[in-house]
């Protein structure tokens, strides 16, 4: 499994400095925050959502196609925030293009280390899957699992993936089958309420 970190941006000549900064821009702004969003239901539209939501902060997402022309109007100030992974916000943060106000992950990324976490920021309940993982058919005989689960679990030992990755905010997690269907349970019901609570509908 490949966690995606993902950092709150906003652009850089914002006022807010800090995660606590934002929400308060979005209080005193008239009609509340403008979210730039990847797309409707997505991780990064999800998490906005449910940290403005328990910072009782009004917020409107606009959803594109995709994360390139989220990214253009994060730069460009059409919108006041967004929430992309590293590797989609990662040269325009080296090149102070966007500000990283928190970063979504278990520890602080070494390519932003002055960048504090959610959990830092007092939101670290408001969690939302953005990870990716290995998996296959119903009824896969069990032999077969391990085998994949062993030369997946070697292959992320290797030291040039793990840098590699590391750097673009992609952290390898390993896990057993077992822990994978709780990890996809637990979720499936996180976003289902969610999911409910945004109204939001296909």
């Amino acid at each position: 499994m490949f966690d995606a970190v993902v950092v709150f941006v906003v652009p850089a000549d914002s006022p807010a400095k800090t995660l606590d900064e934002l929400v308060e821009l979005g209080r005193k702004k008239e009609g509340g925050l403008v979210m730039g969003s990847p797309g409707l239901g997505s991780p990064s539209h999800l998490l906005g959502a449910r940290v403005m939501r328990a910072a009782k902060v009004p917020m409107q997402p606009v959803h594109y196609r995709g994360g390139a022309p989220m990214m253009a109007d994060v730069l460009t100030g059409r919108v006041d925030f967004a929430v992309p992974t590293v590797s989609t916000s990662r040269s325009f943060l080296e090149e102070k293009k966007l500000r990283a106000v928190a970063i979504d992950a278990q520890q602080r990324w070494a390519g932003l280390p002055e960048v504090p976490m959610l959990t830092e920021a007092g939101y670290g309940k408001e969690k939302v899957a953005n990870w990716f993982g290995l998996a296959g058919p119903a009824g896969m005989p069990q032999e077969i699992v391990e085998k994949l689960r062993s030369e997946f679990t070697k292959a992320s030992r290797e030291p040039e993936l793990q840098r590699r990755l590391a750097e673009n905010g992609t952290p390898i997690v390993t896990s057993t089958p077992e822990e994978m269907q709780a990890l996809m349970a637990g979720e499936a019901a996180s976003m289902n309420e969610l999911v409910k609570t945004l109204g939001i509908r296909q």
